[in-house]
């Protein structure tokens, strides 16, 4: 009798307990939630000296070299420790990695390319800047689809 209670209670947990990657996207939707709060913010301080709030390269290059730069390289770093426990979460999060990762190398090329007034080579960091845009666009999709059906 007793050893039936254990294996109901046993059989009972595991029910409960029966989808681990929504357990995991739980997990990582905590985890990740400041860290994007935190890629936003240089997002829009990016965005507030580029396009059409371009001011003059100068203006651009200090916002690169005092604030963006720094700030992303420590969101990536951040954002690579994180370390999903199932197959989907961590194929998911490699995806976010990949993109943020693009990003920071074009924000490292375009300073390069502002600095020797290289269009050339601000016109290859904007291309960068532009798969890692769309890979995130294509993780947060993703997220939304995994968060919403699992």
């Amino acid at each position: 009798m007793k050893s039936s209670l254990m294996l109901f209670a046993v059989l009972l947990f595991l029910c409960g307990c029966s989808n681990p990657v929504k357990l995991d996207m739980r997990n990582y939707s905590t985890q990740i939630k400041f860290l994007t709060e935190q890629e936003q913010d240089v997002i829009n301080r990016w965005n507030s000296v580029s396009g059409t709030h371009f001011v003059n390269d100068g203006y651009m290059y200090q916002a690169l070299d005092t604030y963006i730069i720094d700030n992303y390289d420590q969101f990536v770093s951040k954002l690579e420790k994180i370390q999903p426990q199932t197959k989907e979460v961590q194929d998911l999060h490699a995806m976010y990695v990949q993109g943020a990762e693009k990003q920071l190398q074009a924000f490292k090329l375009m300073k390069d390319g502002v600095m020797k007034k290289d269009k050339d080579i601000m016109n290859s960091a904007y291309k960068i800047m532009t798969d890692g845009r769309n890979i995130e666009r294509q993780w947060a999709a993703k997220y939304e689809e995994m968060m919403n059906s699992k």
